[in-house]
């Protein structure tokens, strides 16, 4: 590209160092693509939590308290969808850890008991035919040693055009 445009400059400077007119053409292609939009639908929601032994599991496929996130894109289209599977929740009081461990599951309608479990991550996905797909997120985590208090971290979901 750029020998493209020093070829042009020196085409430019030899016709107007002649003095003549010249007029330089140049051919521009672009893909436009639609845009992948996530909308928030529910947030993850595990209700109370009281400290004792062993794990709480919120499963996307069958719980209320599930994540749900709407894709809209264009119709018919693949889609790599990557996520945070596992990340450190940090109490913001006292800096204690609570490791979480995330699973996702979707279909390409709101029908979350319909859904799948992915397998890989990322995963490969294709939007409906009116550029759509549901997500719903569970997790789990010991409720073992919590502490008491509110618990930070970032989720995250990277999605992308294949």
């Amino acid at each position: 590209m750029k020998y493209l445009k020093l070829i042009c400059l020196i085409l430019v400077i030899s016709v107007v160092a002649q003095g003549q007119d010249a007029a330089v053409k140049a051919r521009i292609e672009a893909t436009v693509i639609e845009a992948l939009e996530m909308i928030i639908l529910a947030d993850i929601d595990v209700g109370t939590v009281i400290p004792s032994e062993g794990i709480l599991r919120l499963n996307p496929r069958t719980d209320a308290g599930a994540g749900i996130v709407k894709l809209q894109g264009r119709p018919n289209s693949a889609v790599q969808v990557a996520f945070s599977s596992q990340i450190e929740m940090v109490n913001v009081a006292t800096n204690t850890t609570l490791s979480v461990t995330y699973k996702v599951s979707g279909h390409e309608t709101n029908d979350q008991s319909g859904s799948d479990i992915f397998v890989t991550n990322p995963q490969n996905i294709f939007l409906n035919n009116i550029g759509e797909f549901y997500l719903w997120v569970g997790c789990e985590f010991s409720m073992e040693n919590l502490v008491s208090g509110q618990y930070d971290g970032d989720f995250v979901i990277d999605v992308d055009y294949n």
